[in-house]
């Protein structure tokens, strides 16, 4: 791999150990605040809704200049978010939903910058290579990181470990924002082609979208609902610490376990590994929710997930090689944000209303048989693309 993608790889390490501080915690800190998960599910619908916002704009600004100033304005973003939640402490709850707008905007111009620079900095015969180390090293980042947050939180008296985390995370994308002066990257210069942006394009890339709208139904939502689930059986945040660290550990051993065994004529099998495997995880949940079904969870999603994100994140590189297509790969990312969203939306749609119907947490648990369902219909559609898959030209 060339400088830039190892810088890239450092980049995203430390990006995963910045978020894994607070990310999990964002969360838990606004549902101790106001106990009410609707306020929550509402307050990350604002994330999905103006990703793609950030997404476009990004994208515009990189194809008149290149990727980094996007991946800079997200990291900036993040901070800002970071510096406002310290700013106005408990007050913070009224503006949840501004804040997650602007968390949302950093999501898209980070994403936006990191996906299009991934590609920029690899290239078919080692792109499964870089997506393997860049999960390895994000996990190991995303183990270590929330049981370092959960210890100050959890020994801290009341809100005020909250605070040092968030801090220690503005801190860290502050140092992020001096490392991205690094990169190098030519400049596109083009404008944005709308068409591709608002189009299906080709008939593999419709199939991958389908593959990955599909998935996106599970995504993150599954993450911020497990993690209320963890803190309402446990009560504690040290033990959501613990479980994150145990599920970061095994997706980091899972990831270098993907890169080793998993070559072409290997690919559809694990697809349906993965597939499979994450609804496994679910199934005890749709049952009785405790703390061994939960660790159960916990630990079956994390060995299993990497078999299919691995092959759904180069399959959707290398559509786009194979299309000939590599100057419009920024119209192609943001046309990709706009399908993860819409899943992100309809998901978080359906648990908006499931909890419209019954306020309490028990209805998660035909959420979770929902959303647990969608990777076998994303692998099924995944499946399809045989010369992306089999490597055949």
């Amino acid at each position: 791999m060339c400088k830039e993608a190892k810088i890239l790889l450092l980049v995203s390490a430390l990006f995963t150990f910045a978020m894994g501080l607070s990310g999990i915690f964002i969360n838990v800190f606004f549902w101790k605040q106001t106990n009410n998960f609707a306020v929550i599910v509402l307050y990350n619908l604002m994330h999905y809704i103006f990703t793609p916002v950030a997404f476009v704009a990004g994208g515009a600004l990189a194809k008149k200049k290149n990727g980094i100033w996007s991946l800079r304005i997200g990291l900036l973003t993040y901070a800002l978010f970071f510096a406002l939640i310290m700013l106005w402490g408990n007050r913070g709850i009224y503006y949840i939903y501004f804040l997650g707008m602007i968390f949302g905007l950093a999501i898209g111009f980070y994403w936006l910058a990191f996906n299009t620079l991934s590609f920029d900095f690899t290239h078919v015969n080692n792109r499964d290579t870089f997506n393997g180390f860049n999960g390895s090293c994000s996990s190991i980042a995303a183990a270590a990181a929330p049981m370092v947050s959960a210890y100050i939180i959890s020994t801290l008296a009341g809100m005020k470990g909250y605070y040092v985390v968030f801090a220690a995370t503005l801190a860290l994308f502050v140092i992020l924002l001096g490392i991205s002066t690094l990169l190098r990257c030519k400049n596109y210069g083009r404008s944005l082609d709308f068409s591709i942006v608002f189009s299906g394009n080709s008939k593999d890339w419709r199939t991958i979208m389908r593959a990955t709208g599909l998935w996106t139904l599970r995504d993150v939502t599954i993450v911020f609902v497990i993690n209320i689930l963890i803190m309402e059986a446990t009560g504690s945040e040290l033990s959501l610490g613990k479980l994150t660290f145990i599920a970061s550990l095994i997706t980091s051993l899972s990831y270098v376990l993907v890169q080793k065994i998993i070559k072409p004529p290997r690919r559809r099998l694990a697809i349906g590994m993965g597939a499979a495997g994450s609804l496994l995880a679910v199934l005890g949940l749709v049952f009785r929710v405790d703390y061994w079904t939960l660790l159960a969870y916990v630990i079956m999603d994390a060995f299993f997930v990497p078999f299919f994100l691995i092959q759904l994140n180069s399959a959707t590189f290398n559509v786009i090689s194979e299309e000939h297509e590599e100057d419009r790969r920024i119209e192609y990312m943001i046309n990709k944000d706009f399908v993860v969203n819409l899943g992100r939306i309809s998901s978080a749609g359906v648990l908006i209303a499931m909890l419209f119907v019954s306020k309490e947490l028990s209805i998660l648990r035909f959420y979770l048989l929902f959303i647990g369902l969608a990777p076998l219909a994303s692998g099924f559609f995944l499946g399809k693309l045989k010369t992306i898959l089999d490597g055949e030209r």
